[in-house]
């Protein structure tokens, strides 16, 4: 039995929870913050916590937010951004040139960023144990002992993030809401999804540079970008090329730049995947069959529909490439 702190998404308060099992922390967990017992449960960078397995990978004396259905938990630079607002002048009009200068043209700014970058040495980019390189790790959580299980976890978190929005998007939607049938034909693919995605391992060897399979870059983490959504290749290769290169593994500011890094759905998520599978429900109601699940997990989870991006390559744009309604459902 293992120690952990939970709180609600104000953080008001925080209490501690002995369990062993993901199922009574959140009994527990509900019963001392006096929730109900609908809640999601995240960690404090945003990762929902929503099966067993990985629950038991989390370290003693983790901090748990519980929320309410509709509830978002502010992110820490949210939390220090309110509190220089309400500390006084001089540090609200700090914190106000910081917004600023972090909200307008951020594009040029990380490109920039980029630049200075790669000018630095790489020397420490073989090495991959906090021991090794302990600046690696400066600002990062303290489960993981090595770069490529802390960058596996970054995939995951990403992956999982994409299943979970998709999820919290269906349940919100009225066909899930009004028709029973629907409802059970979505939580049946979702279902099928989740156990895919979990025998994937949530694809951690996305980021992960000894990944035997699925990897994104080469063996010494150098990642190239896959370019905007509507072309084979990124249209800087050959151009700046170093621009739309890098290697997280090098530094602590490539790390921290390479989450400026999007996986972009060519096949968007909300505007296209989500309609599509409502849709899909109300086809298979009709039908009396299934919902076509590996179509749809191909599409949110995988690199058939996922291209890994430079911010400046990410269009934000809609898309006008939408899903294939031939493949929405099984053969009855």
């Amino acid at each position: 039995m293992k120690g952990y702190k939970v709180s609600d998404a104000r953080r008001s308060r925080t209490v501690g929870v002995a369990c062993q099992s993901l199922d009574e922390l959140q009994v527990k967990g509900c019963v001392k913050l006096n929730i109900g017992k609908n809640v999601r449960i995240q960690l404090l960078d945003g990762t929902c916590v929503d099966d067993e397995d990985y629950f038991q990978t989390l370290p003693s004396q983790t901090v748990l937010l519980f929320l309410k259905p509709g509830e978002n938990a502010d992110t820490g630079a949210d939390i220090l951004y309110n509190a220089l607002q309400a500390v006084n002048l001089d540090y609200l009009r700090a914190g106000n040139e910081a917004w600023k200068f972090f909200t307008h043209n951020i594009k040029e700014k990380v490109m920039n960023l980029a630049k200075l970058i790669n000018k630095h040495e790489t020397r420490n980019v073989q090495l991959s144990s906090k021991e090794d390189d302990p600046d690696w790790f400066v600002g990062i959580d303290s489960r993981s002992a090595t770069k490529e299980e802390f960058m596996g976890r970054r995939s995951q978190e990403r992956i999982r993030g994409y299943m979970y929005k998709t999820k919290d998007d269906l349940i919100k939607s009225e066909t899930y809401k009004n028709d029973k049938t629907c409802r059970k034909k979505l939580t049946e693919a979702l279902q099928k999804m989740n156990i895919q995605l979990k025998a994937n391992k949530y694809f951690s060897g996305y980021f992960d540079r000894r990944a035997a399979s699925d990897r994104l870059c080469d063996n010494v983490g150098n990642f190239q970008c896959k370019g905007r959504w509507d072309v084979c290749e990124c249209r800087y290769i050959g151009v700046a090329a170093h621009n739309h290169m890098i290697n997280p593994y090098a530094s602590k500011e490539a790390r921290i730049l390479f989450s400026t890094w999007n996986f972009d759905h060519v096949v968007e998520r909300s505007r296209s995947i989500v309609p599509a599978l409502l849709e899909a429900a109300k086809q298979a109601s009709e039908k009396n069959c299934a919902i076509n699940a590996d179509y749809f997990y191909r599409l949110l989870c995988t690199t058939d529909n996922l291209k890994l991006v430079h911010i400046v390559c990410h269009d934000k744009g809609a898309h006008n490439i939408q899903c294939d309604s031939h493949k929405f459902t099984l053969t009855a």
